[in-house]
Protein backbone atom coordinates (compact mmCIF):
# COMPACT_ATOMS: atom_id res chain seq x y z
CA UNK A 1 0.00 0.00 0.00
CA UNK A 2 1.26 3.12 -0.89
CA UNK A 3 0.21 6.45 1.21
CA UNK A 4 -1.92 7.82 -1.13
CA UNK A 5 -3.93 4.79 -1.62
CA UNK A 6 -7.46 5.25 -0.51
CA UNK A 7 -8.49 3.28 2.32
CA UNK A 8 -11.66 1.79 2.47
CA UNK A 9 -13.29 2.25 6.07
CA UNK A 10 -16.34 0.64 8.23
CA UNK A 11 -18.46 2.97 9.35
CA UNK A 12 -17.47 2.38 12.74
CA UNK A 13 -13.44 3.63 12.17
CA UNK A 14 -14.72 6.04 9.96
CA UNK A 15 -16.29 7.74 12.80
CA UNK A 16 -13.69 7.22 15.27
CA UNK A 17 -11.46 8.83 12.70
CA UNK A 18 -13.73 11.88 12.61
CA UNK A 19 -14.63 11.96 16.34
CA UNK A 20 -10.66 11.56 17.37
CA UNK A 21 -8.59 12.84 14.49
CA UNK A 22 -10.22 15.24 11.95
CA UNK A 23 -11.54 17.96 14.96
CA UNK A 24 -12.73 19.96 12.49
CA UNK A 25 -16.06 21.10 11.58
CA UNK A 26 -15.39 21.55 8.39
CA UNK A 27 -12.46 18.44 7.19
CA UNK A 28 -14.24 16.16 9.81
CA UNK A 29 -17.91 16.37 7.74
CA UNK A 30 -15.79 15.96 5.01
CA UNK A 31 -14.44 12.93 6.21
CA UNK A 32 -17.39 11.91 7.58
CA UNK A 33 -19.88 12.51 4.09
CA UNK A 34 -17.03 10.66 2.06
CA UNK A 35 -15.98 14.08 0.59
CA UNK A 36 -12.51 13.97 1.26
CA UNK A 37 -11.41 10.05 1.21
CA UNK A 38 -8.83 9.14 3.89
CA UNK A 39 -5.60 7.37 2.68
CA UNK A 40 -2.50 5.22 3.79
CA UNK A 41 -4.62 3.83 6.93
CA UNK A 42 -7.10 4.57 9.80
CA UNK A 43 -4.06 4.50 12.16
CA UNK A 44 -2.03 7.26 10.69
CA UNK A 45 -4.68 8.77 8.21
CA UNK A 46 -3.57 11.13 5.50
CA UNK A 47 -5.84 13.18 3.25
CA UNK A 48 -5.21 14.90 -0.61
CA UNK A 49 -4.53 18.70 -0.55
CA UNK A 50 -5.70 18.86 -4.36
CA UNK A 51 -8.97 17.49 -3.01
CA UNK A 52 -9.10 19.99 0.31
CA UNK A 53 -8.86 22.73 -2.47
CA UNK A 54 -11.30 21.71 -4.91
CA UNK A 55 -13.99 20.98 -2.00
CA UNK A 56 -13.30 24.87 -0.35
CA UNK A 57 -13.63 25.83 -4.32
CA UNK A 58 -16.64 24.35 -4.86
CA UNK A 59 -19.22 26.90 -5.96
CA UNK A 60 -16.55 28.70 -7.99
CA UNK A 61 -14.41 30.49 -5.01
CA UNK A 62 -11.19 30.43 -3.65
CA UNK A 63 -11.69 29.59 -0.37
CA UNK A 64 -9.50 25.79 -0.86
CA UNK A 65 -6.56 27.75 -1.17
CA UNK A 66 -6.70 28.71 2.32
CA UNK A 67 -8.16 25.55 3.22
CA UNK A 68 -4.41 24.18 1.89
CA UNK A 69 -2.32 27.02 3.22
CA UNK A 70 -3.43 25.64 6.47
CA UNK A 71 -3.35 21.95 5.82
CA UNK A 72 0.32 22.78 4.29
CA UNK A 73 1.31 24.76 7.29
CA UNK A 74 -0.02 22.85 10.23
CA UNK A 75 -0.29 19.05 9.54
CA UNK A 76 2.19 18.61 7.33
CA UNK A 77 3.61 15.81 10.12
CA UNK A 78 2.66 12.45 10.24
CA UNK A 79 3.07 9.37 12.75
CA UNK A 80 6.09 8.40 12.22
CA UNK A 81 8.09 4.99 14.06
CA UNK A 82 8.03 6.65 17.29
CA UNK A 83 3.99 6.90 16.84
CA UNK A 84 4.95 11.18 16.84
CA UNK A 85 3.96 13.35 14.29
CA UNK A 86 7.70 13.28 13.36
CA UNK A 87 7.66 13.00 10.15
CA UNK A 88 6.78 14.53 6.81
CA UNK A 89 3.68 13.45 4.65
CA UNK A 90 4.56 12.73 1.22
CA UNK A 91 3.83 15.67 -1.48
CA UNK A 92 0.46 16.27 -2.31
CA UNK A 93 -0.74 15.01 1.10
CA UNK A 94 -1.46 16.71 4.54
CA UNK A 95 -2.18 14.48 7.46
CA UNK A 96 -5.61 14.20 9.64
CA UNK A 97 -4.27 13.82 12.74
CA UNK A 98 -5.56 17.39 14.21
CA UNK A 99 -4.99 17.33 18.26
CA UNK A 100 -1.10 17.36 18.99
CA UNK A 101 -0.96 18.96 15.49
CA UNK A 102 0.74 22.71 15.41
CA UNK A 103 -2.90 23.93 14.49
CA UNK A 104 -3.89 22.76 17.98
CA UNK A 105 -3.34 25.06 20.91
CA UNK A 106 -4.51 25.84 24.14
CA UNK A 107 -7.71 28.38 24.65
CA UNK A 108 -9.51 25.92 21.90
CA UNK A 109 -13.30 25.90 22.33
CA UNK A 110 -13.50 22.58 23.68
CA UNK A 111 -16.34 21.21 21.39
CA UNK A 112 -14.52 18.65 18.92
CA UNK A 113 -10.90 18.49 20.75
CA UNK A 114 -9.85 16.93 24.16
CA UNK A 115 -6.23 17.72 24.91
CA UNK A 116 -4.75 19.67 22.28
CA UNK A 117 -0.94 18.53 22.77
CA UNK A 118 -2.17 14.71 22.83
CA UNK A 119 -2.73 12.57 19.37
CA UNK A 120 -6.26 11.21 18.55
CA UNK A 121 -7.55 13.02 22.20
CA UNK A 122 -10.79 14.31 19.97
CA UNK A 123 -14.37 13.99 21.16
CA UNK A 124 -17.45 16.05 21.09
CA UNK A 125 -18.13 18.17 23.79
CA UNK A 126 -21.96 18.98 23.94
CA UNK A 127 -21.64 21.40 26.89
CA UNK A 128 -18.56 23.48 25.17
CA UNK A 129 -20.85 23.13 22.05
CA UNK A 130 -24.04 24.45 23.86
CA UNK A 131 -21.91 27.25 25.56
CA UNK A 132 -21.54 28.64 22.40
CA UNK A 133 -25.15 28.10 21.10
CA UNK A 134 -26.87 29.53 24.04
CA UNK A 135 -26.01 32.96 22.70
CA UNK A 136 -28.35 32.54 19.85
CA UNK A 137 -31.46 34.53 19.54
CA UNK A 138 -33.53 33.92 16.47
CA UNK A 139 -31.97 30.43 15.74
CA UNK A 140 -28.40 32.60 14.58
CA UNK A 141 -25.52 33.40 16.00
CA UNK A 142 -24.16 36.45 15.72
CA UNK A 143 -20.23 37.15 14.62
CA UNK A 144 -20.01 39.03 18.07
CA UNK A 145 -21.62 35.81 19.94
CA UNK A 146 -18.34 34.17 18.56
CA UNK A 147 -16.03 36.48 19.32
CA UNK A 148 -17.40 36.55 22.94
CA UNK A 149 -17.73 32.81 22.89
CA UNK A 150 -13.06 33.06 21.88
CA UNK A 151 -12.39 35.20 24.30
CA UNK A 152 -14.45 33.18 27.26
CA UNK A 153 -12.53 30.17 25.93
CA UNK A 154 -9.13 32.42 26.10
CA UNK A 155 -10.07 33.37 29.85
CA UNK A 156 -11.46 29.98 30.93
CA UNK A 157 -7.51 28.34 30.00
CA UNK A 158 -4.79 29.57 32.36
CA UNK A 159 -2.48 28.07 29.77
CA UNK A 160 -3.56 30.34 26.75
CA UNK A 161 -1.33 32.75 25.48
CA UNK A 162 -2.78 36.43 23.93
CA UNK A 163 -0.68 39.08 22.72
CA UNK A 164 -1.28 42.82 22.60
CA UNK A 165 -4.09 43.97 20.36
CA UNK A 166 -1.30 45.65 18.26
CA UNK A 167 0.83 42.70 18.16
CA UNK A 168 -2.41 41.38 16.74
CA UNK A 169 -3.18 43.41 14.43
CA UNK A 170 -0.07 43.83 12.96
CA UNK A 171 0.27 40.13 12.38
CA UNK A 172 -3.08 39.36 11.19
CA UNK A 173 -2.37 42.46 8.71
CA UNK A 174 0.99 40.38 7.83
CA UNK A 175 -1.04 37.58 6.99
CA UNK A 176 -3.88 39.32 4.93
CA UNK A 177 -1.09 40.80 2.83
CA UNK A 178 0.47 37.18 2.00
CA UNK A 179 -3.01 35.53 1.47
CA UNK A 180 -3.70 38.14 -0.96
CA UNK A 181 -1.08 36.63 -3.37
CA UNK A 182 -2.19 33.55 -3.00
CA UNK A 183 -3.57 31.60 -5.83
CA UNK A 184 -3.73 29.06 -8.21
CA UNK A 185 -0.11 29.30 -8.78
CA UNK A 186 1.41 28.91 -5.35
CA UNK A 187 -1.37 26.30 -4.45
CA UNK A 188 0.09 24.18 -7.70
CA UNK A 189 3.35 24.79 -6.03
CA UNK A 190 2.82 23.46 -3.07
CA UNK A 191 1.52 20.40 -3.95
CA UNK A 192 4.29 19.69 -6.50
CA UNK A 193 5.70 16.46 -7.24
CA UNK A 194 9.30 17.53 -6.79
CA UNK A 195 10.11 16.88 -3.23
CA UNK A 196 12.71 19.72 -2.82
CA UNK A 197 9.74 22.30 -4.34
CA UNK A 198 6.88 21.15 -2.72
CA UNK A 199 9.54 21.52 1.04
CA UNK A 200 10.09 25.04 0.11
CA UNK A 201 6.91 26.22 0.03
CA UNK A 202 5.39 24.12 3.19
CA UNK A 203 8.10 25.65 4.98
CA UNK A 204 6.70 29.30 3.84
CA UNK A 205 2.80 27.62 5.10
CA UNK A 206 4.23 26.35 8.22
CA UNK A 207 6.39 29.96 9.43
CA UNK A 208 2.73 31.60 8.32
CA UNK A 209 0.38 29.67 10.19
CA UNK A 210 2.88 29.32 13.08
CA UNK A 211 2.67 33.06 13.51
CA UNK A 212 -1.57 32.23 14.07
CA UNK A 213 -0.10 29.61 16.25
CA UNK A 214 1.90 31.87 18.74
CA UNK A 215 -1.46 34.00 19.35
CA UNK A 216 -4.13 31.76 20.58
CA UNK A 217 -6.79 34.49 20.22
CA UNK A 218 -5.77 34.89 16.37
CA UNK A 219 -5.75 31.07 16.13
CA UNK A 220 -8.99 30.48 16.78
CA UNK A 221 -10.66 33.80 14.86
CA UNK A 222 -8.92 32.06 12.14
CA UNK A 223 -10.46 28.70 13.29
CA UNK A 224 -14.30 30.31 13.09
CA UNK A 225 -13.15 32.71 10.07
CA UNK A 226 -13.62 29.75 8.27
CA UNK A 227 -16.47 28.56 9.70
CA UNK A 228 -17.79 32.39 8.58
CA UNK A 229 -16.22 32.40 5.11
CA UNK A 230 -17.79 29.06 4.39
CA UNK A 231 -21.19 30.15 5.24
CA UNK A 232 -20.91 33.73 3.95
CA UNK A 233 -23.00 33.50 0.62
CA UNK A 234 -25.32 30.32 1.65
CA UNK A 235 -28.62 31.20 0.08
CA UNK A 236 -30.93 33.26 3.18
CA UNK A 237 -27.62 33.69 5.20
CA UNK A 238 -28.75 36.61 7.56
CA UNK A 239 -27.35 39.21 9.26
CA UNK A 240 -27.97 41.27 12.41
CA UNK A 241 -27.38 45.01 13.22
CA UNK A 242 -25.57 44.74 10.04
CA UNK A 243 -22.70 41.67 10.75
CA UNK A 244 -22.97 38.07 9.80
CA UNK A 245 -24.74 35.78 11.72
CA UNK A 246 -24.53 31.54 11.64
CA UNK A 247 -28.02 29.59 11.92
CA UNK A 248 -27.78 27.05 15.14
CA UNK A 249 -29.03 24.43 12.80
CA UNK A 250 -25.83 24.81 10.78
CA UNK A 251 -23.64 24.82 13.60
CA UNK A 252 -25.28 21.75 14.46
CA UNK A 253 -24.97 20.00 11.29
CA UNK A 254 -21.15 20.91 10.75
CA UNK A 255 -20.10 19.95 14.75
CA UNK A 256 -22.55 17.38 15.77
CA UNK A 257 -24.46 15.63 13.17
CA UNK A 258 -21.36 15.71 10.60
CA UNK A 259 -23.10 16.79 7.46
CA UNK A 260 -23.09 19.75 5.40
CA UNK A 261 -25.91 22.37 4.84
CA UNK A 262 -28.11 21.24 1.93
CA UNK A 263 -27.00 22.77 -1.25
CA UNK A 264 -23.31 23.79 0.01
CA UNK A 265 -21.90 22.94 -3.59
CA UNK A 266 -23.64 25.50 -4.99
CA UNK A 267 -22.51 29.05 -3.34
CA UNK A 268 -19.53 31.20 -3.92
CA UNK A 269 -16.77 30.42 -0.68
CA UNK A 270 -14.02 33.41 -0.53
CA UNK A 271 -10.52 34.03 0.69
CA UNK A 272 -11.40 37.25 1.22
CA UNK A 273 -14.43 36.61 3.12
CA UNK A 274 -11.93 34.64 5.92
CA UNK A 275 -9.57 37.62 6.12
CA UNK A 276 -12.70 40.12 6.71
CA UNK A 277 -14.33 38.11 8.83
CA UNK A 278 -11.16 36.66 10.81
CA UNK A 279 -9.99 40.41 11.24
CA UNK A 280 -13.39 41.34 12.82
CA UNK A 281 -13.50 38.24 15.26
CA UNK A 282 -10.04 39.35 16.50
CA UNK A 283 -11.09 43.28 16.69
CA UNK A 284 -14.36 41.62 18.54
CA UNK A 285 -12.53 38.85 20.68
CA UNK A 286 -9.65 41.35 21.66
CA UNK A 287 -12.04 43.65 23.37
CA UNK A 288 -13.91 41.14 25.47
CA UNK A 289 -11.09 39.00 26.65
CA UNK A 290 -9.78 42.75 27.83
CA UNK A 291 -13.22 43.47 29.87
CA UNK A 292 -13.31 39.63 31.24
CA UNK A 293 -9.62 40.26 32.68
CA UNK A 294 -10.75 43.76 33.93
CA UNK A 295 -13.62 41.95 35.98
CA UNK A 296 -11.17 39.26 37.15
CA UNK A 297 -8.95 42.07 38.91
Amino acid sequence: MTFNAEVELTPDVRSTVVQTRATCPFIGTAVATGALPVRNTAANPLASLDQVRALGNTGGGDLGDVLVLFATGNHRLMRGTSDRLDTKTPPGLFSLEFPGSQGSHAGHSGILQGDHQTLASGRLNLDDFNRLIRRAKNGVVTRSDVAHFIAENLHRDPESKVLGGAAVMSLLADVGSVLGAIGPALVQRLTASENQQADSHSDFAQKLTKLLGEDNLAGSAGEFGLLFAFLANKPGAVTVDDEPAIAVSDLESLFVDKTFPAGWETWKKSRADWVRNTLALVVSAQAEYRRLLEGAV
